[in-house]
């Protein structure tokens, strides 16, 4: 009918419209790289490409805010809680203050790394043996926002034979 066919020509302005944007948007975070290193520097990491790049570098801000990598994971909110009561202590999920696009870019980048042979998804297999397979991609968000502040830091390329098997633990060891 004449109504369908309308309907059906304005969803395919429109999905060419959202198209286009989409492009631009990939050409103006292309264009980020050249201006931001850091951007270009985080995609050596596995599981990260342009976008989730600079959305993680964003939203980290001025690295000199963080002492270690553990205080990075802190601001993440992808820390696991700890309750304490006298002699007692309960391990909880994990805290959630702190940027809620930085969560979702790092357990983003779990979903994609852990797909390949790479010491994140080693990790992350070798996690699912123990644990659910969310507490599992938690874990590894951990180790990727380790990794990313190893690799902002000290302003080097991911290397996995250097960080190997704990995933960016080795790297805060050696500054």
């Amino acid at each position: 009918s004449e109504a369908t066919r309308e309907s059906v020509e304005q969803l395919l302005r429109f999905h060419d419209f959202l198209t286009t944007e989409r492009d631009k948007s990939e050409t103006s975070l292309r264009g980020m790289e050249k201006d931001f290193p850091e951007i270009a520097r985080l995609q050596t990491l596995p599981g990260l490409g342009h976008i989730l790049s600079a959305v993680i570098w964003s939203e980290i801000g001025d690295l000199k805010r963080f002492d270690s990598p553990r205080a990075l994971v802190n601001y993440t909110g992808l820390a696991p809680s700890l309750y304490e009561s006298g002699e007692r202590s309960v391990r909880g999920g994990i805290t959630r203050p702190g940027p809620v696009w930085l969560r979702w870019a790092l357990i983003t980048a779990v979903n994609a790394a852990t797909h390949g042979h790479n010491a994140f998804a080693r990790r992350y297999r070798r996690l699912r043996r123990h644990k659910l397979p969310n507490g599992a991609k938690t874990a590894v968000a951990r180790s990727i926002a380790r990794c990313a502040y190893g690799v902002l830091k000290h302003g080097v390329d991911y290397q996995e034979q250097r960080w190997g098997r704990k995933a960016g633990i080795e790297m805060e060891q050696e500054a």
